[in-house]
């Protein structure tokens, strides 16, 4: 998680905000700094930042050594404690948990991706065997075309969903019947629990970081 304090106080153009920390040991933190901010970030190799907007340098503490990383990068640490620093502000979203997949350049470029459905498409951040109802644990990036929709459907995981651009409307089912639709736009962080049905339609197009985390059952 990165630091955002020095000595107490508040570090100048640096700023961290949770968005998941849960039982199964996953966490992802949103990181904006301002044009010149810096700021030291704790971690491992297995840890992952994927840069949404502008560029970041991320260096490993007492080496110098600083790798420069575009948007789109979905990159690991170098080191336990590492220095991380923009001349012209970036926003990423730090990733922690297990098998978050290798490093990529790009992963927003075109190369990659697997249409999952008309006008939908998907791209794993992680090496995974996932069956065809992605009920294991599974992280990547969902892209709907304009006008493109999800049938609904269930999954035994739980939903996490950050919405990266575009907008959608997410109709919701509940184990009573009950149905809901919520209209979500980029910035939006959905956690939705276990047995939530849902089908997403976007009218506009949008992408999504999804992780899907698997419900533990009586025989695991």
């Amino acid at each position: 998680m990165a630091a955002t304090r020095s000595g107490g106080e508040q570090v100048p153009g640096v700023w961290t905000k949770e968005l998941l920390n849960s039982a199964q040991g996953d966490s992802f933190s949103l990181l904006r700094l301002a044009a010149g901010g810096e700021c030291a970030l704790t971690g491992s190799a297995e840890d992952r930042i994927l840069v949404l907007d502008g560029r970041l340098s991320i260096a490993a503490d007492g080496t110098g050594r600083a790798a420069d990383h575009r948007s789109g990068a979905y990159a690991a640490l170098p080191g336990d404690r590492n220095v991380v620093s923009s001349a012209d502000g970036a926003l990423a979203l730090v990733l922690t948990g297990r098998r978050l997949g290798a490093p990529a350049d790009d992963v927003f470029s075109p190369q990659g991706w697997q249409e999952s459905g008309p006008g939908q498409w998907f791209r794993l951040l992680l090496d995974v065997t996932f069956d065809e109802n992605f009920d294991e644990r599974v992280v990547g990036l969902s892209y709907f075309e304009p006008g493109s929709s999800s049938p609904r459907h269930p999954h035994h995981t739980a939903h996490r969903f950050l919405f990266l651009d575009g907008e959608a409307d997410d109709e919701l089912v509940f184990p009573d019947g009950t149905r809901r639709t919520a209209h979500r736009s980029k910035g939006d962080f959905v956690d939705y629990p276990h047995p939530i049905e849902h089908q997403t339609f976007s009218g506009t197009g949008c992408t999504i970081l999804f992780l899907h985390e698997p419900i533990p059952t009586a025989e695991q």
